[in-house]
């Protein structure tokens, strides 16, 4: 496994920019719509998304899912830890 180095961080960071936009537009047009339609819009834009790219190791990538999903769930939980109470 290759270390890291600035410039996989710089490509993590453009990474993290993209998806952040991405998500900004996708809310923007989900505005208003019930919990459980967002939950089914993004999951089936992951689920799109995870089985249109031909990955050479599938096992890998969902892995690396199981990570993200993990990540994710926590920037969630300390996005709304006062909600939580």
């Amino acid at each position: 496994m290759a270390e890291p180095n600035d410039d996989t961080d710089d490509r993590a960071a453009l990474d993290a920019e993209i998806g952040r936009q991405a998500a900004n537009f996708i809310l923007g047009m989900i505005e208003g719509v019930s919990v459980s339609v967002a939950y089914n819009i993004i999951g089936n834009i992951t689920v799109s998304v995870f089985t249109a790219v031909p990955f050479l190791e599938p096992g890998a990538a969902l892995e690396e899912f199981d990570h993200w999903a993990a990540y994710t769930r926590q920037i969630i939980a300390d996005q709304i830890k006062d909600r939580l109470q």
